[in-house]
């Protein structure tokens, strides 16, 4: 009998391997293995135990044995994450929930941070490579620019390595699977609401090198155009990686200071790449002698501490509580499995505060 339930728990290891290769999360029923292998149910069971203890399935009472996705081989099943940071603005919050979600699978977390230099990637990556793990989750850096690491990607992947982008992605590493932030559409929705307090001369500032950026430019530019409304090129704030590295590590803000000088000028209202830039552009406004929100409404993305931290509230955008880290975590099992997974934007809600409550 031992040297039958252990031979079966072999025959059951190679079979969630193909299971997992071939899409399949479901093992067969408990009498579907009796009759496939010719062997009883006690001996079934005990192969069956030997799988869920080195956490290859979970049995779930009444449904069956489910494939977890897991590795026999305990190094793979550590998931990196690569990300910008892990202790400022939205990062501490989406970390903790891509660890909660990995742990409740059974797949332990390894944070590296890139600090949106993609030579720094390129090192990370480099090192993945010697001992490929099951999965990456990954915020590209300065994703829209051309990437010089998608060869890293491209061979990971060829390792057996899944991947799913955060935030971003790289376009031209075809069929990426991401889950990221409805940036076209946060736009829309923030240009609308301005517009519907009364605001014709609408400012924007957006960053150049990050996908989020273009993007939340596009749907600006979009809905702009749509309501109407001038879009004159003079009207757009543009900043990169570097003028927000001097922004958070030294408080330099130099350049919203040129854009609240040069760019706003002639607006009433401004559309802000995220609460970070809010924040200081009120600051620079303020200086500069504008009454908020009398003279500028503003408003952004994220809903971060920082949208409630200054004298005036900034409405802003947000996602369901969870929600990114959760939903990128879960994204990437599902593909470890080998179960479908398709890209996903995640919608926004707007959160109005007193920045935007003045009409005009």
């Amino acid at each position: 009998m031992s040297i039958k339930y252990k031979w079966l728990a072999g025959k059951l290891k190679e079979m969630t391997e193909k299971y997992r290769n071939a899409g399949i999360e479901k093992l067969p029923t408990e009498q579907e293995l009796c009759s496939r292998y010719h062997v009883s149910r006690q001996t079934v069971r005990q192969a069956l135990s030997i799988l869920e203890d080195s956490r290859l399935i979970v049995r779930r009472q009444g449904s069956g044995s489910y494939i977890t996705g897991l590795s026999t081989d305990p190094s793979r099943n550590t998931i990196s994450v690569l990300i910008s940071d892990d202790q400022e603005y939205i990062y501490p919050g989406v970390l903790s929930d891509i660890r909660s979600e990995l742990d409740k699978n059974g797949f332990s977390c390894r944070v590296h941070i890139t600090g949106n230099r993609t030579e720094t990637e390129y090192q990370i990556l480099l090192g993945l490579l010697d001992t490929p793990p099951l999965g990456v989750i990954a915020e590209g850096c300065k994703s829209a620019l051309p990437s010089p690491n998608l060869d890293l990607y491209r061979r990971l992947v060829k390792k057996g390595t899944s991947v799913v982008f955060l935030h971003n992605y790289y376009p031209a590493l075809q069929d990426s699977l991401y889950v990221k932030d409805d940036n076209t559409g946060g736009s829309a929705m923030l240009v609308r609401h301005l517009a519907e307090r009364g605001h014709i001369s609408i400012g924007g500032i957006f960053k150049t090198d990050d996908l989020q950026g273009i993007e939340r430019y596009q749907g600006f530019v979009e809905t702009m155009r749509t309501l109407h409304l001038n879009t004159a090129d003079e009207k757009i704030g543009w900043f990169d990686s570097r003028d927000q590295y001097a922004l958070e590590t030294s408080r330099n803000a130099s350049f919203l200071r040129a854009v609240a000088k040069e760019v706003l000028s002639s607006c009433t209202a401004v559309v802000c790449y995220n609460d970070m830039i809010a924040y200081y552009l009120m600051q620079e406004l303020r200086q500069a002698g504008y009454r908020l929100p009398e003279d500028m409404a503003v408003a952004a993305f994220d809903n971060t501490y920082l949208s409630s931290y200054g004298p005036v509230s900034v409405t802003t955008l947000s996602h369901k509580p969870h929600e990114m880290g959760t939903l990128a975590a879960r994204t990437l099992i599902q593909r470890i499995k080998g179960l479908p997974a398709d890209p996903q934007e995640v919608p926004w809600k707007l959160n109005l505060k007193e920045s935007t409550a003045h009409s005009v």
